[in-house]
């Protein structure tokens, strides 16, 4: 890290679900020590003093062992001195959206020509959706270019406007604009990590940068979508987070003495 090499203060400050879905999500590295993580961002001789991690108790709605396997990685980082963790919450709410796609149980509908859908109701069975003959629902694409991610445009005048069930995670993002804010108006540190690649925090980076004089490095964890060039704009170092610092970041398994062991699946 350009700053480092003189034991500066270092305060690091992770976007959980962020971090989840931009790097760990269908990857064998969710058993993650942040700590670990953030110690490959920094300059060797810097002192990381805390870790604050920001994340929202998750629902068993759609997979009840899911709040479990949380439990689990909660408990692990608890055994971290350094870190803290600070939740938010999960807002439950159904919301009108044009639609894009029309995913089953993880695939993707890939059919050419186009697969057009009479009214109906469809039963889901085997990957596929049936009413009367049988629709083909193609797996996704392997990992890769060919799966990257294209922002989508705006959806078109006549699009087909769906009714959807939405688990809003809520709070994280001003949490942690509070927290670093507030920590660097104190004092507590020196330099600060954020990893997220949220827009919605560029205003508090700008301002403990600019206004504080205290450098801010954004370490982005999508690895689907580059950094936001307005995160870049206003934070005073950025690097991507990439798979072999994750692999370099694992918890031991079990986690001794306490005994805490991997979820099954990850």
């Amino acid at each position: 890290m350009p700053y480092g090499g003189f034991g500066i203060r270092t305060h690091v400050y992770i976007d959980g679900f962020n971090l989840y879905y931009g790097s760990l999500k269908r990857t064998p590295y969710k058993w993650l020590n942040i700590v670990e993580l953030a110690r490959q961002l920094v300059d060797p001789t810097d002192t990381i003093e805390r870790v604050k991690y920001f994340t929202a108790r998750i629902s068993g709605a759609a997979d009840p062992t899911a709040p479990a396997r949380q439990q689990q990685y909660l408990a692990a980082l608890r055994t971290l001195p350094e870190v803290e963790v600070i939740f938010g919450r999960f807002l439950a709410k159904t919301v009108w959206r044009p639609l894009v796609n029309l995913p089953v149980a993880d695939a993707s509908i890939t059919s050419q020509p186009p697969v057009i859908f009479p009214a109906g109701n469809y039963a889901v069975t085997g990957g596929s959706l049936a009413n009367d003959a049988t629709l083909t629902v193609g797996r996704y694409p392997p990992r890769g270019a060919a799966r990257r991610r294209k922002k989508p445009g705006r959806p078109l005048a006549d699009s087909l406007i769906v009714e959807c069930h939405s688990m809003e995670e809520k709070g994280s993002d001003v949490n942690l604009a509070a927290h670093l804010l507030n920590d660097a108006w104190k004092g507590e540190f020196e330099a600060a990590v954020v990893i997220s690649n949220d827009t919605d925090l560029c205003a508090p980076i700008e301002m403990v940068a600019s206004e504080r004089g205290l450098p801010v490095y954004v370490a982005c964890p999508d690895r689907q979508f580059q950094m936001s060039p307005q995160l870049v704009a206003v934070s005073t170092y950025q690097r991507h987070i990439r798979p072999g610092m994750l692999a370099a970041a694992q918890f031991a398994d079990p986690i001794l003495p306490n005994g805490l062991i991997k979820p099954a699946g990850w």
